[in-house]
């Protein structure tokens, strides 16, 4: 069966969104099906009022040197940030020919598939916007194109976060009510999905899950990786906002005698050192890591699939609700929560007890519930 998949691909510093959309697509080959990435590109598709005020926002004077400054800091920089995404793309993930700039175009043109896949990742968080400002992205990502007659699902789809506005209910309730199959990525979004009519939602696994640590292995094993020459703690930072404690983790790696390998987003400041490995070598940094300390989901269910002890900054403000899909990690895999809060490190000392790893249970939840629909 010939499988369209909507989902986020354009990174350039993020490895879970790109190897999230490489495991389904491997899943999915494996299965017997034909998959293939949707390029749909919603960066220019808000409304002309949005794109306005983003713009007059933007001439904020703060705003500027902000934004000039972290210019400066990427081109400077721009040799040691190449990680080489788009060449992992070309590699490893089929993708449509046509990129889609708007709703219009997914429309007007749309791909041809017997199926679409909606997920994963937080493709229906629209980060607190009015409905009036990102309607296309909305229905593109509710898979509001093509024929009738092609099969809709959603596969472990996060809000990113517990709850969504009035508007909102009404808009996607009708959206929804078009798909085969609905499930989602944490436990909170089938509570929206039951206030969007959507009662038979289920909670599925993350698709980095659906591939064993030694498939991704295969994946490094194919380079020359040069292993770190001393044992070290992986600090894996994305820029969401958060109470990082970098001093009080850099003392503690050196109590422990441990090196510290520091990775960020792109642009990210500080005064340590960092590195920015592709993803095949992010893969082999986090499977031979001492201890992971991250601030990212996916990097979380890689420290569960490689069998690592790993601690979590939780995010804050307003992004504290996408900490519920963590929540609900530890709670499927049984593990006692990992979060590092006001600079108590006491947590990487108690060790994630991975004998309670059970393959086999873990096989029965990884099954995709959705194939049975195609």
């Amino acid at each position: 069966m010939k499988i369209g998949i909507m989902t986020f691909w354009w990174s350039e510093d993020n490895y879970g969104q790109l190897l999230q959309c490489y495991a389904l697509q491997k899943y999915l080959r494996d299965q017997g099906h034909d998959p293939f990435l949707i390029r749909y590109d919603p960066r220019g598709d808000y409304s002309s009022s949005f794109k306005r005020k983003r713009k007059l926002n933007i001439l904020n004077p703060k705003k500027v040197i902000k934004f000039l400054f972290k210019k400066a800091l990427m081109f400077l920089s721009h040799e040691k940030c190449n990680r080489q995404f788009s060449q992992f793309r070309e590699s490893y993930i089929n993708s449509s020919d046509k990129i889609y700039y708007s709703y219009e175009e997914l429309c007007q043109e749309p791909p041809q598939a017997d199926c679409y896949i909606v997920g994963s990742d937080q493709v229906w968080n629209f980060y607190n916007m009015k409905l009036s400002d990102c309607r296309n992205l909305v229905h593109a990502y509710f898979l509001d194109f093509g024929k009738e007659s092609i099969k809709r699902i959603a596969y472990a789809a996060s809000w990113g976060k517990v709850d969504i506005s009035k508007e909102f209910v009404e808009e996607i309730s009708l959206l929804l009510a078009k798909f085969d199959y609905v499930s989602v990525r944490e436990k909170t979004g089938i509570d929206i999905c039951r206030k969007c009519g959507a009662s038979n939602a289920e909670v599925c696994f993350d698709p980095t899950l659906l591939i064993s640590a030694e498939q991704y292995r295969l994946l490094y094993r194919t380079e020359s990786i040069i292993k770190h020459a001393k044992k070290y703690i992986l600090i894996y930072r994305l820029g969401n906002p958060c109470d990082f404690p970098m001093r009080s983790l850099y003392k503690w790696a050196t109590e422990k005698g441990l090196d510290v390998v520091y990775v960020t987003a792109n642009g990210w400041y500080d005064s340590y050192e960092k590195i920015f490995p592709t993803i095949t070598q992010w893969l082999a940094l986090v499977d031979h890591a001492e201890y992971v300390i991250t601030n990212s989901f996916h990097c979380c269910v890689f420290s569960i699939i490689f069998r690592k002890q790993f601690g979590v900054i939780p995010l804050i403000k307003s992004h504290s609700g996408m900490n519920s899909r963590i929540e609900t990690l530890f709670d499927l895999f049984e593990i006692t929560p990992r979060w590092i809060e006001d600079n108590n490190l006491s947590v990487l000392e108690k060790t994630v007890e991975y004998s309670i790893y059970d393959r086999d249970k873990f096989d029965k939840l990884s099954t995709i519930d959705c194939m049975k629909e195609i």
